[in-house]
């Protein structure tokens, strides 16, 4: 079976733009980082380095802060997990779904304080900030900490249900082929 050179495809002309290894080596990153930047366990998906992958990026895209994607890809670098899974993983918060994943994580946050959602003083517009401030703050790591969870075995079933019979249909379509 031939090796499929991905910048060929359909999939190519966006590939072609990517920096390639040969381009990195010897720059500041490749310095920073070491030699396990070209490691192939960090790029290239496999079932379960995916699947955390996409843990790591789902909790970090519940904590809210700037870097999502540059913390994300640190700590998959840092625990060997696909990369461009968990840069992918933190797209789960973006301007469509910030609102519910805000009131989620001030629910989870009300719940764990024992507070009721209408504790909040609504005589005094200044006070709103204030007194929501500590259950959403509250509630970030748990609903992180969920969202990581539930992503795991999610992606891992996505996993079997497209790519494995994709992969199946190009064996079988390989098979088939006349060899050179």
């Amino acid at each position: 079976m031939k090796p499929i050179h991905w910048r060929r495809t359909r999939f190519g002309r966006y590939l072609r733009h990517m920096p390639r290894a040969k381009h990195v080596r010897g720059t500041w990153l490749h310095r920073f980082l070491g030699e396990r930047l070209f490691a192939p366990e960090l790029w290239h998906p496999t079932r379960r380095r995916f699947a955390a992958g996409m843990a790591v990026g789902g909790f970090f895209a519940m904590i809210p802060a700037p870097f999502q994607m540059l913390a994300a890809a640190l700590t998959a670098y840092f625990t060997r997990v696909n990369v461009p899974a968990a840069i992918a993983g933190t797209w789960i918060s973006n301007p469509f779904t910030m609102a519910v994943c805000i009131y989620s994580q001030y629910w989870i946050g009300c719940k764990i304080l024992g507070r009721g959602l209408a504790d909040i003083p609504l005589d005094d517009i200044m006070a709103i900030p204030k007194a929501a401030i500590i259950p959403f703050l509250v509630g970030v790591i748990p609903s992180a900490l969920i969202l990581g969870a539930v992503s795991y075995p999610l992606t891992l079933l996505l996993w079997d249900l497209t790519v494995v019979p994709f992969e199946a249909r190009r064996q079988k379509n390989a098979a088939r082929l006349p060899s050179d």
